[in-house]
């Protein structure tokens, strides 16, 4: 249990896809054991937290590839509203406000950088390759914020990652790179404030931003996305309408490039 945009079914989230930031922070699904609970339920200090360990491979992989564990813990501050679902979009019409904070932390030693969820679980982030048995030590943190109230759904995170190859030397203790990244959306639906706008009808949009380096100047990229969604039956039911506006900039030759994406998407879950 790390963040809420990876934590969250593809089939409960308000926009088509996972933000670009998802792509290179995820540590994924992972093989091991973990405790989780609730303190304090329905007080102001309300907290809810997972403690993990993992072998840090990624999905399917139930052997280790070095004697180093991944580890990771998330505790969550469930403010006003008490501890919410993992599931986008006000739905359930929160007549008082909910709101979570949460920070996360996870430490690896393996042959990784980042992870997927499909054969290649273990893969290698941008400028990297998937390297020998425990050659990269990963360090990230990560911290959230959720928030709905009365149709209306906020979410934020911002996440630092920080890669060691431990074979590569450029320091001490070898080649270090930092990476940052951080997403918001909101999603309302307007009928609420509109009586002629359909109920189920709503309208969010998002920002994210990696920057790959952050000793390197102008490599940021960029996601402007913005997504209409008409619920027929919550998440089990819906048809969504997004465009997006990707940016990546090219550091070495100082210009940026964009691309624009649409997606039209029936989502029917049974």
């Amino acid at each position: 249990m790390y963040n809420d945009e990876r934590v969250t079914s593809s089939g409960n989230q308000q926009f088509v896809n996972r933000s670009i930031v998802n792509d290179i922070f995820t540590v994924d699904r992972q093989q091991g054991v973990q405790i989780f609970g609730n303190l304090f339920p329905g007080s102001w200090h309300d907290i809810s937290y997972y403690a993990g360990v993992y072998t840090g491979l990624g999905v399917g992989e139930r052997n280790n590839d070095d004697n180093n564990m991944m580890y990771s813990g998330r505790l969550q501050w469930n403010a006003l509203g008490g501890e919410m679902p993992f599931s986008q979009s006000d739905l359930e019409y929160h007549e008082n406000p909910a709101l979570n904070f949460a920070f996360a932390a996870a430490t690896n030693r393996s042959r990784c950088t980042a992870f997927e969820t499909d054969n290649r679980s273990c893969r290698a982030l941008p400028g990297y390759s998937v390297g020998e048995d425990g050659q990269y030590r990963i360090n990230q943190m990560m911290e959230e914020a959720r928030f709905k109230w009365q149709g209306l759904s906020i979410q934020h995170e911002m996440h630092w990652k920080e890669v060691i190859d431990t074979l590569r030397a450029q320091g001490a203790g070898g080649r270090e790179t930092n990476l940052m990244g951080g997403l918001i959306q909101a999603g309302y639906f307007p009928h609420y404030i509109l009586a002629i706008v359909p109920k189920n009808l709503e309208f969010a949009g998002r920002y994210a931003f990696v920057d790959p380096n952050v000793d390197v100047d102008n490599d940021r990229q960029q996601e402007f996305s913005g997504v209409m969604t008409y619920f027929f039956n919550g998440h089990n039911n819906k048809v969504n309408f997004q465009v997006s506006h990707l940016i990546v900039e090219e550091p070495r030759q100082g210009i940026s490039q964009s691309d624009q994406r649409f997606w039209l998407q029936w989502d029917l879950s049974f």
